[in-house]
C-alpha cells in the first residue's frame, strides 16, 4: 500500500512538473506572438535584427535644430525588417509569468509538505494558520480593488480635498493601511508556524527520552522513579514544599532532559489514575492532543485581535500628518524622525503598551508555572525505605492548597472580572479566577501574543526603518537631537517583544497545555482524541462510553 502510495505520489508530481513546463512554453510562445502582432499585425514570430543608422544629407557634421525637426525619427532608425522585433519583451514578460507560476507551484509544494511533516492531531491547526492566511489575502485583494477603482480613488481624493487640504492624503493612507495589514498576515504567518515548530521540538524531546526506556520486544515503556532519577535532579526531588518565588527562574533555564524527565512524571500519573491503560501507553500522543487543541484556538483570528492595531497605526499617523508626513513610505518620512520620542503622547503610550506587554507575559508564565508544579506528581525519598518513590501532587493535600496563592492583591480586582466559584481542586490553584481559569488564561495567552505581534510590526516597520536608513543616507531629520535615542528606545521594545514572542509566551502556553493533559476530566477526552483508548464505562458517570469531539471551545462527550 504504501508502494503504490509513493508511485502515485511520484506521478503527481511529475504531471505537476509537466504542466508546469507546458505553460512556460505556452506563455513563452504566446506572449512573443502577441507582442509580434502588437507591433506587426502580423502573426509570425520575427528574429532580432541590428539596427542600421542612416545618415541625413548634411554636410555640416554638427545639425541645426530646423535640420533635426525636418526629418522624423521612424526615418533615423531603420532595421532590416519594416519593424523592430518585440521578441526581448515578450521573453520578458515570460519571464514574469513564468515566476509567478513558479512562486504558486512553491507554496503549494511547501503547503503539502507542511501538512505531511506534522503529527496528524496538529494538521487542524496548520489548516487553520494557512485558511487565516487566504482570509488575510483575500482581505487584501479586495482593498487592492478597491483602490484600482477610479470612482473610488475619486471619493477618496474628494473627502482628502475636504478635510486635508490635500487630495492625496486619504489614497496614500489606504495604501498605508492596506501595506499593514499585509505585514500582519505575515507576522502571524511566522508566529504561528513558530510556536507549531517549538512544541514539535517538546514533544521531540520527549519522545527521544521516553524512547530511552522502552523494552524492544514488548513495546512496554520501562520508566520508573529510579530511572527519572537521572533527568531529574536529586535536590529537586528533595523538595516536597510549595513552589516558591524563583520558580519561574527555574523555568526558563531548565535542561531539556530535565523538562521531558518531569513530563514523564505525568504518564505515570495518568497511569495511575487510568489503570487500564497499557505499558505501551506513551504520555507525548496526549500532550500533543493537548497542545494542538490549544493552538488551534490560539491561532484564531478574532476581530479583538486586530484591536491593538487600530491606536497604535492612529498615533503614528497623527503624528506623521502633523509633519506634513503622510506614512512611513513617503518620500519626505525622515521629517518626522526624532518626534517619535520626544512627543510624549505618542512615546508615552508606547512605553506603557511594551511594559504592560512584559509584565502580562511574564505573569502568565509564572502563574501557569507555580500551578504546574502543584498539580504534578513528584519524586520523594521513601521515610523508612529510602528508595526514590512518586508522591501524589501537591494539590491532593487540602493544606498545601489553603497554602498556596497564585492571585495577588494587584491582579485579583482583574481575574474577578471574568471569575467563577471554584468547583474543583484544580479551580481552587487559580485564586480569584476560580471556575474560569483555565479558559481566562487561554485567552490571555491569545491576546498577549498578539500584542507582542503588534509591537514588532508596528515599531519594526513604522519607526525603527526609518531611523536606521536616516542614518544610513544621512538625510535632513525632523528632531536631529533625538534621532539615537529614538532609533535605541524602539530598538529595546522590538527587542523585548521578540523575547516575549520567542521564549515567555510559548512556555506559558506549554505550561498550560501540561496543566490541561493532567486534569482529571479534560485527560479522558485527550486520551480518546490522541487515539489511545475509549475510556471505560465506569471512568465516565454518564454510564456511556464517552467520544470526544471538538465542539466551539471544549470538547463533548
Amino acid at each position: 500500500m504504501q508502494r503504490c502510495a509513493s508511485k502515485r505520489s511520484g506521478g503527481d508530481s511529475s504531471v505537476k512538473v509537466l504542466l508546469f513546463v507546458v505553460v512556460a512554453l505556452v506563455s513563452v510562445v504566446d506572449g512573443a506572438a502577441f507582442v509580434t502582432h502588437s507591433f506587426t499585425g502580423r502573426s509570425q514570430l520575427l528574429v532580432p535584427t541590428t539596427r542600421q543608422w542612416i545618415e541625413p544629407p548634411s554636410s555640416t557634421s554638427v545639425w541645426c535644430s530646423n535640420e533635426i525637426d525636418s526629418y522624423d525619427i521612424d526615418s533615423i532608425w531603420l532595421s532590416h525588417h519594416d519593424v523592430v522585433t518585440p521578441l526581448l519583451p515578450a521573453l520578458g514578460s515570460s519571464l514574469i509569468m513564468l515566476t509567478i507560476v513558479g512562486l504558486l507551484y512553491m507554496w503549494e509544494e511547501s503547503v503539502e509538505w507542511m501538512r505531511e511533516s506534522v503529527p496528524k492531531t496538529i494538521k487542524p491547526v496548520v489548516d487553520s494558520i494557512l485558511a487565516e492566511i487566504g482570509g488575510l489575502g483575500f482581505i487584501g485583494l479586495i482593498l487592492q480593488s478597491v483602490l484600482g477603482n477610479g470612482a473610488v480613488k475619486e471619493g477618496l481624493e474628494g473627502l482628502s480635498m475636504a478635510f486635508f487640504q490635500e487630495k492625496d492624503i486619504l489614497v496614500e493612507n489606504f495604501e498605508f493601511l492596506h501595506t499593514a495589514f499585509f505585514q500582519v498576515g505575515i507576522g502571524f504567518f511566522i508566529a504561528a508556524g513558530a510556536m507549531t515548530v517549538e512544541g514539535i521540538k517538546k514533544l521531540n524531546e520527549i519522545k527521544t527520552v521516553e524512547g530511552l526506556e522502552v523494552d524492544a520486544a514488548t513495546g512496554a515503556c520501562l520508566v520508573t522513579p529510579k530511572v527519572l532519577c537521572k533527568y531529574i535532579p536529586v535536590k529537586e526531588t528533595n523538595q516536597n514544599g510549595i513552589p516558591g518565588g524563583n520558580v519561574l527562574w527555574d523555568e526558563l533555564f531548565m535542561k531539556k532532559e530535565e523538562r521531558a524527565g518531569r513530563v514523564l512524571l505525568i504518564r505515570m500519573q495518568l497511569m495511575k489514575l487510568f489503570p487500564h491503560l497499557q505499558e505501551t501507553f506513551r504520555v507525548e500522543t496526549v500532550v500533543q492532543a493537548s497542545f494542538a487543541q490549544n493552538l488551534y484556538k490560539v491561532v484564531e483570528l478574532s476581530p479583538l485581535t486586530w484591536i491593538y492595531l487600530i491606536p497604535a497605526l492612529s498615533l503614528a499617523n497623527a503624528l506623521d500628518l502633523s509633519h506634513d508626513v503622510i506614512n512611513s513610505g513617503s518620500p519626505n518620512a525622515a521629517d518626522s524622525v526624532g518626534y517619535f520620542f520626544s512627543t510624549p503622547s505618542v512615546f508615552g503610550p508606547s512605553l506603557l503598551s511594551v511594559t504592560l506587554s512584559v509584565v502580562w507575559g511574564v505573569w502568565n508564565c509564572w502563574k501557569l508555572t507555580k500551578i504546574k508544579y502543584m498539580i504534578m506528581p513528584r519524586l520523594g525519598k521513601n521515610a523508612i525505605s529510602g528508595e526514590t518513590e512518586v508522591l501524589p501532587p501537591l494539590m491532593d493535600s487540602k493544606s498545601c492548597r489553603q497554602a498556596f496563592h497564585s492571585s495577588p492583591i494587584w491582579v485579583r480586582p482583574i481575574e474577578r472580572i471574568w471569575s467563577k466559584p471554584a468547583i474543583t481542586p484544580l479551580d481552587e490553584l487559580f485564586g480569584e479566577a476560580g471556575g474560569s481559569g483555565m479558559k481566562m488564561y487561554q485567552t490571555s495567552i491569545k491576546y498577549q501574543t498578539w500584542l507582542c505581534l503588534t509591537h514588532i510590526v508596528f515599531f519594526g516597520t513604522q519607526i525603527f526603518p526609518r531611523d536606521i536608513v536616516a542614518i544610513w543616507t544621512g538625510a535632513t531629520v525632523g528632531d536631529p537631537d533625538h534621532l539615537i535615542p529614538e532609533l535605541l528606545a524602539y530598538s529595546i521594545f522590538v527587542l523585548a517583544s521578540l523575547v516575549q514572542l520567542s521564549v515567555v509566551s510559548p512556555r506559558a502556553f506549554w505550561n498550560f497545555c501540561l496543566i490541561q493533559s493532567l486534569e482529571e476530566e479534560a485527560s479522558k477526552k485527550l486520551l480518546v482524541l490522541s487515539g489511545n483508548d475509549r475510556v471505560p464505562e465506569q471512568l465516565n458517570g454518564s454510564g456511556s462510553i464517552l467520544i470526544a469531539e471538538p465542539e466551539g471551545d471544549t470538547l463533548k462527550a
